[in-house]
């Protein structure tokens, strides 16, 4: 009897150690079936596009104007519109959403102006696209009579980007230890010198994400380009205007454009083809940004 006794305490620890290694194991194949779909679902995408536009795209359909009345037209000016608009946006979002970031995060003190700052963020956050659009619309277009510009989408576009750009700045400086803050400073750096050279090197890797994030956002936005930007390349000018307040329709807003309302007899065509060439626009870049961002933690953390 007392051989049973002590066996069944035995065989309950057995069963429930079984029962938590199927848990484990049931757990551990959810989650890497979750994943594995995210990576077919990428990979399922990727080749359905290059099925659809592999034989439109050519050297004359990347660098010849689009015709609206015959057939044959190309997108370079859009891929060109499409990258100098990402480098105005840039150009104003990456300075203030990373200052605004920085002075919440290390030098801003709890309260009502902190408090405020963040709930205009958040707010700013859920604006739809479309809405911001219309903002800018009014704004860029009607009022300061600079019509459908460069210009004017980018800075709609920085208004669109701004919030998540500041939270990912914030997020990224609260993952630095304290510690290292507190060293710096303790063999006698100011605040400023520990920010530039200690904190922000510490947090490149998840600064470069959320940059990553913003321009693959700033490349495939539509809604808010069509009312700033407009649907047509410059009229009169060169194709590949450098000036900030020349009409500059992307290649996402070409997409959408051909689809919807294109009249040249290949329209369906063009459309696949502007989608490819989307696609491996924003696969190149992440896949490059991604790259200069370990290398820069790299070389300013030696990890």
């Amino acid at each position: 009897m007392t051989t049973i006794a002590q066996a069944e305490p035995l065989l309950a620890r057995r069963r429930v150690a079984s029962r938590r290694r199927f848990a484990d194991l049931a757990a551990t194949g959810v989650l890497w079936m979750a994943a594995c779909s995210i990576v077919l679902l990428l990979v399922f995408f990727i080749a359905y596009l290059f099925y659809l536009g592999a034989g439109v795209v050519s050297w004359h359909f990347l660098t010849a104007p689009p015709s609206e009345i015959t057939a044959g037209g190309g997108i370079g000016p859009q891929i060109f519109n499409s990258f100098y608009i990402l480098f105005l946006t840039m150009l104003f979002t990456v300075p203030i959403a990373m200052g605004s970031g920085i002075y919440l995060q290390e030098y801003a003190r709890p309260g009502v102006f902190t408090t405020a700052v963040q709930f205009c963020a958040e707010s700013l956050a859920t604006i739809p696209s479309i809405v911001m659009g219309l903002f800018g619309l009014i704004v860029f277009v009607t009022l300061l009579h600079w019509h459908f510009t460069a210009l004017g989408g980018a800075l709609t576009l920085t208004l669109l980007n701004l919030p998540a750009l500041m939270r990912v700045t914030q997020e990224g400086l609260s993952s630095v230890p304290l510690i290292m803050r507190e060293g710096s400073m303790a063999l006698g750096a100011t605040k400023w010198q520990t920010i530039r050279r200690v904190v922000l090197p510490s947090a490149i890797a998840p600064l470069t994400t959320g940059i990553v994030l913003v321009a693959g956002r700033i490349f495939g936005e539509t809604a808010a380009l069509i009312y700033t930007a407009g649907v047509s390349v410059s009229a009169g000018r060169s194709a590949y205007d450098w000036s900030p307040f020349h009409t500059a329709e992307t290649l996402s807003v070409h997409l959408w454009y051909t689809h919807s309302e294109g009249l040249v007899p290949d329209a369906a065509r063009i459309g696949n083809g502007s989608a490819l060439v989307l696609l491996v626009m924003v696969l190149i870049f992440n896949i490059l940004a991604r790259v200069l961002g370990r290398l820069l933690s790299r070389r300013l953390t030696g990890k």
